[in-house]
């Protein structure tokens, strides 16, 4: 009887732990672009982001202001799948969105003609998931670059 009650405890406790450790934070909400706090410089006058997220798919919707008005536009990925796609121009895209652990990654490669680029993108939440962090590693025909963006809840 004693066996069995230690089994059941610990079997409890297993499980907890491995869900757990399969959950992922939530990005979901409405992010605003603190344009002091990134590291980018932009003619934008404003920069935000709708996110929905599920456990296999993600809907970004864009938002920015500038000098010729709002504009908005949206991007579906589903997590954990490659995707491709063709720019308007013929250039080709692949891009998948995977867990790194509580972080959330983006790897695109675009062709060019004979030209290979290749951008990773890390989301990540600090500050009890207030923030919202995005750092960017860019190379490609024209040299590497990074840029780090920091949005807020609303």
């Amino acid at each position: 009887m004693r066996q069995r009650r230690i089994y059941i405890v610990c079997s409890v406790l297993l499980f907890t732990a491995l869900g757990w450790a399969q959950a992922h934070p939530d990005f979901s909400g409405t992010w605003k672009q603190n344009m002091e706090k990134s590291g980018t410089k932009t003619s934008l006058k404003s920069y935000a982001n709708k996110i929905e997220i599920t456990d296999t798919s993600l809907k970004v919707t864009t938002i920015t202001v500038g000098d010729r008005g709002e504009r908005s536009y949206d991007r579906t990925y589903a997590i954990g799948k490659e995707e491709k796609s063709k720019g308007s121009d013929g250039d080709e895209f692949t891009t998948i969105v995977k867990w790194e652990s509580d972080t959330l990654v983006f790897t695109t490669t675009g062709k060019e003609g004979d030209a290979v680029s290749t951008s990773k993108e890390v989301w990540t939440l600090s500050d009890g998931g207030k923030t919202l962090t995005k750092t960017i590693h860019r190379s490609g025909p024209r040299g590497e670059s990074d840029q780090k963006y920091v949005l807020e809840k609303q």
